[in-house]
């Protein structure tokens, strides 16, 4: 059932083309009743196929058969030409929306001059040749007069296409903006100037036998200049009313033997002038458009540069702090002269300060896994309330919280997720928590599981978040202002990561806060699943047991510390300075572990593993280096390796592997 809404189009424009084609046949139908030199319904009709598409086409066929049957011929000529006009207008637009952009055309001078080309000269033929071949059949176009007949047609059609569609097109799609003052002061002068300069061109008797139609071609590039096309179009519209009352009417410089040869040149004129001006004017266009788009990428620039810059001294801070605290630790414990409580808070330093160090590493290496779309979950089985549990805990020890510091509500809900992933997205959360929220307030922590959705929600009453950071407040290197001292510290990279690990595990994440000092709650989603069956229970472990093991490694300092501690351990302990001697050494020796760094001289890393593995030595080999990429894991495992341990490791990763090695 036809809508409402499109029979009232349909009826609209069916008024529209009738009354628009009265007035060409019946004020410029010179050479024949049915052929005018200015056919407005050309353009009217192509505009509203470009717009509306063919669901309007029965009000252009209506319309064209009744202009012409209540003018001249027979209702089968009518016919024949009402199918001329709908025909031209329907391959007009085929054509124009198949290599030439469809009503975007007429935003750029190719697709002008498209348009001009496909639909304004091309299509009218179809009109022309099919009115004109109805006439004669019908007997009302005698032989002598068919090519005046047939060239008035085409011209008038043509030059009615280029009139009125690019300005019904362009007014009907885009917005009109609101004009400052200087903008529609301009505006006026221009269309004052067009419409001045064609009255005084085409009216003033004093000018007749000059040829200075030309005139009117300075205001339009004045206007082509400093408008957009749809304006100008509007000019040259103005002008072609001008300039058409002027020559209908005996007047102006191309006024020739007949009314129907004047208006001919004349519509050759204005089509000239109008497709030089409106690609103009789409070029300006197109050109401020591209100098805007350079300023904005420019702006981006700076402002990428600004921070770059920024975030290099928030790192060098950041690094900065930790060092001088290692530092001064170790020249205090130089001096010897301690005691025992001091020497283990000292030492306590060092351990929390190379955390965080460490902790800043693996942050800087997990945003470039991300970013580069190669960091790879190992998803099982997790009940979020325990992993939330161990985090407070481990947090609540290495920080030295107050019991009650962080409020827990927890209930059981297990996720398939990565665990080590899934402990970086709940120590960031309630990291910054922490970070930003003073001694008194609270923090709380909540996990449940709600519709099949694991809800992990972490709220505090801290410093907020002001409303014009809370939409960036997950991107890279965004954080509040903080002052010199920077109380909170970090890279401002945490929440990024968390953002990213959560959306890697087909969850969501969001923040919210009701301003600066207000507080903020940051809420995680994941779907929840049905609990794992229970495990059988693990035999208990054997106490720790000794090993001989070898270290390669090439910085000095790194092996000496490492070896230090496994005889502090309890084990028996070699060394090799690169990677000849290492594995010289392991075929010698042969340990029951080996530790190797990558990057060693001589021989890399990966080349000590190939070569051992080919020697069949049954020995334990772990890869303990700074290289922590998953290519870097998957290129030691393919080299031999039975374990990847990024540096620095724990002392209970270190056991852990050396636990795992065969006794001999």
């Amino acid at each position: 059932m036809l809508s409402l809404k499109l029979v009232l189009a349909n009826a609209a424009l069916l008024a529209i083309y009738f009354v628009a084609g009265k007035l060409g046949l019946s004020y410029f139908g010179y050479i024949h009743p049915s052929a005018s030199a200015v056919w407005l319904p050309t353009g009217v009709a192509m505009a509203a196929f470009l717009l509306f598409g063919l669901r309007v086409l029965p009000a252009v066929f209506l319309g064209a058969f009744l202009v012409n049957v209540t003018t001249a011929g027979t209702v089968m000529s009518s016919l024949g030409v009402a199918l001329g006009n709908t025909l031209e207008s329907v391959l007009a637009v085929t054509l124009l929306q198949r290599y030439g952009g469809g009503r975007a055309a007429f935003d750029s001078a190719a697709g002008l001059l498209k348009f001009a080309g496909l639909a304004a000269f091309l299509s009218t033929t179809v009109s022309a040749t099919i009115g004109v071949e109805s006439l004669t059949l019908a007997g009302y176009a005698p032989e002598d007069a068919v090519a005046a007949i047939w060239f008035t047609w085409w011209l008038g059609d043509a030059a009615g296409a280029v009139l009125v569609t690019p300005l019904a097109v362009l007014w009907w799609t885009k917005p009109v903006r609101p004009l400052f003052p200087r903008e529609k002061r301009e505006v006026a002068l221009i269309l004052v100037a067009v419409g001045a300069v064609g009255a005084v061109t085409f009216f003033d008797p004093r000018l007749e036998e000059y040829p200075l139609a030309f005139l009117c071609l300075a205001p339009l590039v004045w206007g082509a200049l400093r408008l957009g096309p749809r304006e100008l179009a509007t000019a040259v519209a103005l002008l072609a009313v001008v300039a058409t009352a002027a020559t209908a009417t005996g007047n102006g410089p191309f006024v020739l033997a007949t009314p129907n040869e004047s208006l001919l040149v004349l519509q050759a004129f204005l089509v000239l002038i109008s497709m030089t001006a409106l690609p103009m004017a789409a070029l300006t266009v197109e050109r401020r458009t591209l100098l805007e788009r350079e300023q904005a990428a420019r702006a981006e620039a700076d402002a990428a540069s600004r921070a770059k810059d920024e975030f290099l001294a928030v790192l060098s801070h950041e690094l900065r702090n930790p060092l001088a605290a290692v530092s001064t630790a170790a020249a205090v414990l130089d001096t010897g002269n301690l005691e025992q409580v001091e020497v283990g808070k000292l030492v306590g330093s060092i351990r929390r300060q190379a955390q965080h160090l460490a902790r800043l590493i693996d942050d800087l290496l997990d945003i470039g896994g991300l970013t580069a779309n190669k960091l790879v979950l190992r998803k099982e089985p997790v009940e979020l309330a325990a992993a939330v549990r161990r985090c407070v805990d481990v947090l609540t020890t290495a920080r030295g919280l107050t019991a009650g510091r962080i409020e827990l509500e927890l209930e059981p809900v297990w996720v398939d997720a990565d665990p080590v992933r899934m402990t970086q997205i709940v120590e960031n959360l309630i990291g910054n928590a922490l970070k930003h929220t003073p001694l008194g307030r609270r923090i709380g922590v909540a996990v449940r599981d709600i519709a099949g959705m694991a809800e992990l929600r972490v709220e505090d009453e801290g410093f907020g978040i002001d409303a014009t950071l809370l939409p960036r407040v997950f991107d890279p290197f965004r954080q509040g202002e903080q002052g010199l001292e920077r109380g909170t510290g970090g890279l401002g990279l945490g929440l990024t990561l968390v953002r990213r690990l959560v959306e890697l595990h087909g969850g969501t994440i969001e923040a919210a806060s009701d301003g600066a000092d207000r507080g903020s709650v940051f809420i995680a989603r994941f779907r929840s699943r049905l609990a794992p069956m229970e495990a059988p229970p693990q035999p208990a472990q054997p106490p720790e047991a000794r090993r001989r093991v070898l270290i390669v490694e090439d910085n000095v300092d790194a092996r000496e510390s490492l070896r230090a501690l496994l005889e502090a351990l309890g084990h028996e302990v070699y060394e090799a300075g690169d990677g000849e001697a290492g594995i010289q050494a392991a075929l010698e020796l042969n340990p029951d572990l080996v530790f190797v760094d990558i990057g060693l001289p001589l021989v890399d890393g990966y080349e000590v593993a190939r070569r051992l593995r080919a020697a069949n030595l049954a020995v334990r080999l772990v890869a303990l280096t700074g290289y922590g990429r998953d290519d870097d894991r998957k290129r030691a495992q393919e080299a031999g390796f039975d374990e990847h341990l990024l540096k620095p490791a724990t002392t209970e990763r270190l056991r852990a592997a050396i636990d795992a090695a065969t006794l001999r």
